[in-house]
Parts: C-alpha cells; sequence; structure tokens
C-alpha cells in the first residue's frame, strides 16, 4: 500500500484520486477551495477510511506549508499546481525532501510547457525522484480538441505506472493544431 498525495485532486484528477482508492492505497487529496467538492469525493470512496481530504491554498504558502507538514509522509506526490503557484511546488520539495526515503513527485504542468522556454523546473532536494507530466491535446480527424478530464486522468495514473522523466498525455504536435 502506497500513500498518494494529490494535489488538486477534486476536479480532472478526481477519476484517478478514485482509482488509486479503489485499489487499496492511501490517498490524501489537497484543494485548494470548495470544501463541497471534497465532501462529494469522500462520498464516493470505495474505501472511505482510506481518503483523508485537505482544503489548503497553494497561494497562501505559509499555511499551506503547515497543512502538509502535518500530513502523513507521502510516498508519491501527484501536483496540479498552476504556473501562479510554483512556490508552492518549491515548498513540496523542501518539506519531503528532507525525509529518509525517495519520494517521487509528479508535477501537472499545461501544454505550453512542452515549450523550453515556457517550461519551468522547481529547484528539489536529491531524495525527490521529479517527473513532469504535460497535458497536450487530441487530433481528431481535421480538428483538435482539449482531454477530458477522463484523459487526463488516464494519463496521469500511466504517467505514474512508467515512472518517466517526462510523460506527454495526449499530443503537443504540431503546435500549431493546438485547439
Amino acid at each position: 500500500m502506497k500513500h498518494y498525495l494529490v494535489i488538486g485532486g477534486t476536479g480532472m484528477l478526481q477519476a484517478a484520486v478514485l482509482d488509486w482508492n479503489q485499489e487499496g492505497h492511501k490517498v490524501t487529496v489537497v484543494a485548494r477551495k470548495k470544501e463541497e467538492k471534497l465532501r462529494r469525493l469522500s462520498k464516493c470512496a470505495a474505501y472511505p477510511e482510506l481518503l483523508r481530504t485537505v482544503q489548503a491554498d497553494y497561494h497562501q504558502l505559509e499555511s499551506f506549508q503547515k497543512k502538509l507538514e502535518d500530513l502523513p509522509e507521502p510516498d508519491i506526490i501527484v501536483s496540479w499546481i498552476h504556473r501562479s503557484g510554483n512556490n508552492a511546488i518549491q515548498a513540496l520539495s523542501n518539506i519531503y525532501g528532507v525525509l529518509a526515503k525517495r519520494v517521487e513527485l509528479f508535477h501537472i504542468k499545461g501544454s505550453s510547457a512542452h515549450d523550453p522556454r515556457q517550461n519551468y523546473t522547481p529547484i528539489y532536494s536529491e531524495t525527490i525522484d521529479y517527473h513532469e507530466i504535460i497535458l497536450g491535446f487530441q487530433l481528431t480527424g481535421g480538428a483538435s480538441r482539449w482531454l477530458t478530464n477522463e484523459e487526463i486522468a488516464n494519463g496521469v495514473r500511466e504517467a505514474v505506472k512508467l515512472q518517466q522523466h517526462r510523460y506527454i498525455v495526449g499530443t503537443v504536435e504540431p503546435w500549431s493544431a493546438r485547439p
């Protein structure tokens, strides 16, 4: 049994959270707001005793860090933190990078992270195994569209399973076909 810490797990990652819970893993979900979404997520869990929910806004860095410090140590961190919260990614490394065990950190990013000029890679501890998951788009016939929540959740689960340094869900090329 692993302990997953999922930041931003009430929206597009909800299916992944529920799958990990169904598999019998401990899952802690941190959401910025909307405690009602956290309550609904808990009601959907196959094993509610293995699911913990925490409301903490990563833009409020000091209180965010404090709440994370009070949580059990994770084995895997899956983090959907918008670019405006990049300091929170650094905070994750500061908190969990001092553990004796290695921690896998999967940093989910938007499609623009495919461009190295727009990508942000935080400084992280040597005990953090850093992975990035880039969310692309789908080409269907002559058109393109953004990924669905189901496609994102499945792609994130696959990325965690494969443990690659960089994993792209969907496609990011040709860039000119982006929706």
